[in-house]
C-alpha cells in the first residue's frame, strides 16, 4: 500500500511539472503577442494557441520520449535524422490544418477567406514548434545528465567501499603470513620470546580486528599498533636498538585510515640490512596541525640481500592504492633510493 501511494503521488507530481510547464509556455507566448501583437487580437490569440499547442505537446514528447533514446542515444543518428524530419512534417502540416480549419474560422473568422492551405512559411512554422522542443529537451537531457552522475558518483562509492575492503583482506593476512613465520623462527630458539610474541601478536590481531574494520581510527591507536608491531619484530635481532621511532608534535584528536605506516616499516624489516650499525631503521612521525607526515629510512644493498623470503609484498601496492583512494589530491608519497638508504616520505593533508 505503501508503494502504490509513493509511486502515486510522484506520477500526480510529475504530471502537474507537465501541465506547469505548457502553462508558462501558453502564458509566454500570449504576453509576448500581447505586447507586440494589436490588443483587439489578445484573446483570440490565447485561444488559438490553446488549439495549436497540442501539436507542439505531441511533437514535443515524441521527440525526447521516443527519438532520442530509441535513435539519438543508441547513436542511430540517420534513422533520428530521417524520423524527425518526418514527424517536423508532419507537425507543420497538422498545425496548418487546425490553423484553417478550427483557430481562424472561430477566432479570426474575417481572415479565414484570405488563408490558403499552402500559404506556408516552413523555416518559421518550424522555428515556431522546434523552438519548445528544443526547451523541453534540454531541460529533460540537463536533469538525466544529474540523475547519471548521482548513479556514477554512487556507484564509483560502492565499488571504492568493495576496493577497500578487499585491499585490506589481502593486508592483513600479508601481515599475519610475515608475523607467524617470525614467531616460528623464535619457537625453536627461545619459548619465552615466543610466548611474549604470541602476546604482542594477540594485541596488533585485536586491533586489526575491532578497530582497523572502520575507515577511521585515531592516530593515537594506529601509533601503538605501530610500536607493538616493531616490538614484535625486534624480539628476534640481537641489538634493541635496532629501531629508532621518533614522534614529533601533538598528534591527539587526529584519525587516520588503519594499517596505513605499517607495509613501509615491514618492508624496511624484510629488505633491509640487519648487521649494520644501530639505528638500521629510522622511523620519524611528525604531526602537525594540517598535516600528518611519515618518513622512514633504511639500510639496503642490493649484492647482498639478507632476507630469504622470496613472497612477492603487497602491503605496499596495496597502500598505494588506499592512499589513493582515501586521500586524492590530498597526499605525498616519495620512495627514493640515496646510496645504500631507501627513504619513503609520507605525507597526509587535512582539509
Amino acid at each position: 500500500m505503501q508503494f502504490k501511494t509513493i509511486n502515486f503521488n510522484y506520477k500526480k507530481s510529475r504530471a502537474l511539472s507537465h501541465i506547469l510547464f505548457w502553462t508558462i509556455y501558453i502564458v509566454f507566448f500570449f504576453f509576448q503577442f500581447a505586447i507586440f501583437g494589436k490588443k483587439e487580437l489578445h484573446w483570440g490569440i490565447l485561444g488559438s494557441l490553446f488549439v495549436t499547442v497540442w501539436v507542439d505537446i505531441a511533437a514535443t514528447y515524441f521527440t525526447v520520449y521516443y527519438l532520442l533514446p530509441n535513435y539519438l542515444f543508441r547513436k542511430k543518428y540517420v534513422l533520428f535524422a530521417f524520423y524527425l524530419l518526418l514527424s517536423a512534417t508532419a507537425a507543420i502540416l497538422v498545425q496548418r490544418l487546425l490553423l484553417i480549419y478550427i483557430s481562424y474560422p472561430i477566432f479570426y473568422p474575417e481572415y479565414t477567406k484570405k488563408m490558403l492551405f499552402w500559404d506556408i512559411n516552413p523555416l518559421y512554422t518550424l522555428v515556431n514548434i522546434y523552438t519548445v522542443v528544443g526547451i523541453f529537451a534540454a531541460i529533460k537531457l540537463t536533469k538525466f545528465w544529474f540523475q547519471n552522475q548521482q548513479v556514477k558518483k554512487e556507484l564509483e562509492n560502492k565499488n571504492k567501499t568493495s576496493e577497500l575492503a578487499l585491499l585490506r583482506s589481502q593486508l592483513n593476512p600479508h601481515f599475519l603470513f610475515n608475523t607467524l613465520n617470525n614467531i616460528d623462527s623464535l619457537i625453536m630458539t627461545n619459548q619465552e620470546k615466543a610466548s611474549d610474541a604470541i602476546i604482542k601478536l594477540s594485541d596488533i590481531m585485536r586491533f586489526m580486528l575491532y578497530d582497523a574494520s572502520t575507515d577511521t581510527v585515531p592516530l593515537t591507536k594506529e601509533i601503538n599498533y605501530l610500536k607493538s608491531y616493531i616490538s614484535l619484530q625486534q624480539m628476534r635481532l640481537k641489538n634493541p636498538n635496532f629501531v629508532s621511532f621518533r614522534l614529533e608534535g601533538n598528534c591527539e584528536g587526529k584519525a587516520i585510515a588503519p594499517i596505513l605506516f605499517i607495509p613501509f616499516v615491514e618492508n624496511a624489516f624484510k629488505h633491509g640490512q640487519k648487521n649494520v650499525k644501530a639505528p638500521g631503521i629510522k622511523i620519524i612521525l611528525t604531526c602537525q596541525t594540517k598535516s600528518i607526515n611519515f618518513e622512514i629510512i633504511n639500510n639496503y644493498n642490493e649484492t647482498k640481500p639478507h632476507n630469504i623470503d622470496k613472497t612477492p609484498g603487497i602491503g605496499l601496492a596495496n597502500t598505494k592504492r588506499r592512499l589513493e583512494l582515501l586521500y586524492p589530491e590530498r597526499h605525498k608519497l616519495e620512495i627514493t633510493k640515496e646510496g645504500s638508504y631507501y627513504i619513503s616520505r609520507l605525507s597526509i593533508n587535512y582539509p
